[in-house]
């Protein structure tokens, strides 16, 4: 994966600095949250769909991880079978 896919984990860590310490600031904690949320529900959705591909690409259980966190662009990094 690219150096620029890692900007992927900065709404991760915002949603998860959010859910410990909240934000005082209400649009941006609101802002925050609802992309948090939005992400954790789209990556499972991902997870459901592409589970035999994860499951036979080359990280194992791990891809679900993964998947979870990158989403579609870590399964783009492995070849369609």
């Amino acid at each position: 994966m690219k150096k620029a896919d890692n900007l992927i984990f900065i709404p991760w860590m915002l949603g998860l600095i959010n859910i410990f310490y909240p934000f005082t600031n209400t649009i941006f904690f609101w802002i925050v949250s609802t992309t948090f949320y939005f992400l954790i529900i789209v990556h499972m959705f991902e997870c459901i769909v592409y589970r035999k591909k994860i499951m036979d690409g080359p990280d194992g259980n791990l891809g679900f991880v993964y998947t979870f966190i990158f989403g579609i662009l870590y399964l783009k990094t492995f070849s369609n079978q």
